[in-house]
């Protein structure tokens, strides 16, 4: 029985690739968003029939600038976000206001999921599972004050895509699936251009994100700072 058992760890190592959880996870991040900086349009349509449309300015992974194109009356409702902390603009207080990333922007969708696209640096994956097809990873938050304290990933082997996930609470409970779909060419890569959150309670409860442009583009570090809130 232990030949047995030794001989199927062999297979299941084998069947990585010689690829750790680490090199699973950057090559999908790489297809999910430019690791550099990039602009681009994003709009969220949600179940309570609520429709936004933003331009995201993003400076790296660190920093990103957020302003409201659409509907009129939440124009000038601004975000900026710089490492783990961010402030929300409110124009009828003319004050910024500090927000969390966890916190909900418009739907199921949260300030983090179109401020900070990246996984790589902000959790620390390991192989949970895996089929002919498909990685399973677990990704867990490396610091307090990112969007999910936790996430599961499923990954497609033929070409590292992310398919679809989980996001967790810090105690593992699933509060969130998400889907990635609609892969077009943008931005120099084969990148999902509409992503599904959905509430894990209530499948009814629901956001669609549509990448509408993205584009690789430079940006003074002067960009994103409060006073360009306004």
């Amino acid at each position: 029985m232990r030949v047995l058992h030794v001989l199927a760890l062999m297979i299941w190592s084998s069947s990585l690739m010689g690829q750790s959880a680490d090199e699973i996870l950057k090559k999908a991040d790489e297809i999910r968003a430019p690791s550099e900086s990039y602009r681009m349009e994003v709009s969220v349509e949600s179940s309570d029939e609520s429709r936004f449309r933003y331009e995201i300015k993003v400076g790296g992974k660190e920093s990103s600038l957020i302003r409201t194109l659409d509907p009129p009356r939440e124009v000038g409702k601004n975000f900026l976000m710089l490492h783990e902390d961010m402030w929300a603009f409110v124009p009828n207080i003319k004050r910024s206001l500090r927000v969390t990333l966890n916190q909900k922007l418009t739907g199921q969708a949260a300030n983090g999921d179109i401020s900070r696209m990246t996984w790589v640096g902000d959790y620390k994956p390991s192989l949970e599972s895996q089929t002919d097809k498909e990685w399973v990873l677990l990704l867990k938050a490396e610091r307090r004050g990112l969007t999910y304290d936790g996430i599961r990933v499923w990954i497609d082997k033929s070409n590292s895509r992310p398919l679809r996930g989980e996001y967790l609470s810090l105690q593992g409970k699933v509060l969130k699936r998400v889907e990635f779909t609609d892969y077009k060419s943008m931005a120099g890569n084969v990148r999902p251009t509409r992503i599904i959150i959905e509430n894990a309670d209530r499948k009814e409860d629901y956001s669609v994100l549509r990448i509408l442009e993205m584009q690789q583009a430079d940006f003074s570090s002067t960009q994103f700072s409060q006073n360009n809130l306004q």
